[in-house]
């Protein structure tokens, strides 16, 4: 009886323990940030996206919305968790989703590492702090782009909902209006994740009648904005 009762308190013991590391963990994710960008199997966003894409001075407008749901997990060849993305597409509420593309995500060495169109971007730093910049394409072969996460803990209102604690990460804020147009920024919400993006790049007629008229001719004005979320 006395061995049956060692054991009986050793097991509480260990599990209390076991139950304190994971709680542990948990709080140090958070406080350095990593609940900005959650990745769980199951869970999903949609969103509505308005686009407009210039080819050779033509606009065309497309307004759809977009799923990106976190599908399965899988240790990569450096034994970081890894996790596949399923993005779909449809035109309204009563239209099937038709899947679009497969996208990847990693959390690695205090960074969150997002492989899109088989080009992987640093999307955020930890411990998130005001101010914090990294270079976007540390990971690809593009030229250096410098990410500056702009704001942290503030309120944001998309959709006509209200998410209290965000970040925004500001990828690239140019006003040329006569070369190239390049801005892009993106928000992440706490045990949400991206909330809101935005990005405009257009390239303009330099062309000795046309030059500083701001007359486009090619590139993307791209909305995309929350509309709902969960786990599947």
């Amino acid at each position: 009886m006395k061995h049956f009762l060692r054991y009986l308190i050793l097991a509480a013991v260990t599990g209390m323990m076991v139950v304190a590391c994971d709680s542990s963990d948990d709080d140090k994710k958070r406080s350095i940030g990593e609940a900005y960008f959650p990745l769980k199997t199951g869970s999903y966003q949609v969103y509505d996206v308005n686009e407009i894409i210039y080819t050779l001075g033509v606009p065309e407008t497309l307004q759809y919305q977009l799923k990106v749901a976190i599908v399965d997990k899988f240790l990569n060849t450096e034994g970081d968790s890894a996790f596949v993305i399923h993005r779909s597409k449809r035109n309204t509420d009563i239209d099937p989703w038709v899947y679009n593309a497969t996208w990847s995500v990693r959390n690695s060495n205090l960074e969150i590492v997002q492989n899109e169109e088989n080009i992987s971007y640093v999307k955020l730093k930890f411990p998130v702090n005001a101010g914090v910049t990294w270079n976007g394409n540390a990971y690809n072969t593009l030229e250096e782009d410098e990410y500056i996460l702009e704001s942290v803990n503030t309120t944001e209102t998309f959709n006509d909902q209200s998410f209290s604690d965000c970040l925004t990460v500001n990828q690239s804020d140019n006003d040329d209006y006569i070369v190239f147009l390049d801005q892009r920024k993106e928000v992440y919400a706490k045990d949400i994740g991206l909330v809101h993006k935005a990005t405009t790049q257009l390239s303009f007629c330099t062309k000795d009648n046309c030059l500083g008229q701001q007359q486009v001719e090619s590139g993307t004005i791209y909305q995309q904005t929350i509309r709902a979320y969960g786990v599947e």
